[in-house]
This record gives structure tokens, C-alpha cells and sequence, in this order.
């Protein structure tokens, strides 16, 4: 009988769940940073530009992020 391997291995899973994480996190960065810059702002000025920066420039670099993540894992570039 032959044997089955995964589809996915483990370090494959923890390479997606890494690039994903760190490209949501520098996303958030970059709204939270735009929202607390914002001059003259209402608090629900500042969460709807939150939202907007997460949404366009966010999804970029949530993108830009996430493929360098595992290019560079992937090169194995140290």
C-alpha cells in the first residue's frame, strides 16, 4: 500500500500562519499609524481611517509582506 504524504507539512503550515500573521500585523501598523496622524479628527474620524488605510494601501502591503515572508523562507536567506 502506498504511503500518503500531506498535501501541506507542518513547517509549511507554520510558514503560511507566519506570513499571513506578520503581513496583518504591518498592515495594522501602517492604519493605526495613519489614523493617529490624522489632524482634527472625531474618534469615529480616526476608526474609518483606520479602516480606509487597512483596506487600499493595507491589502499592498499585507501582499508585499506575506510573499517576502516566504520568498525569503523559501530562498532560505539568512
Amino acid at each position: 500500500m502506498p504511503e500518503r504524504h500531506p498535501l501541506l507539512s507542518r513547517g509549511d503550515l507554520i510558514l503560511i500562519v507566519s506570513a499571513l500573521a506578520l503581513g496583518l500585523m504591518t498592515a495594522a501598523a501602517f492604519g493605526a499609524y495613519q489614523a493617529v496622524s490624522a489632524d482634527g479628527e472625531s474618534a469615529g474620524g480616526r476608526m474609518s481611517e483606520f479602516a480606509a488605510s487597512l483596506l487600499w494601501p493595507g491589502a499592498l502591503i499585507f501582499a508585499g509582506v506575506a510573499a517576502v515572508v516566504l520568498v525569503g523562507w523559501k530562498a532560505n536567506l539568512d
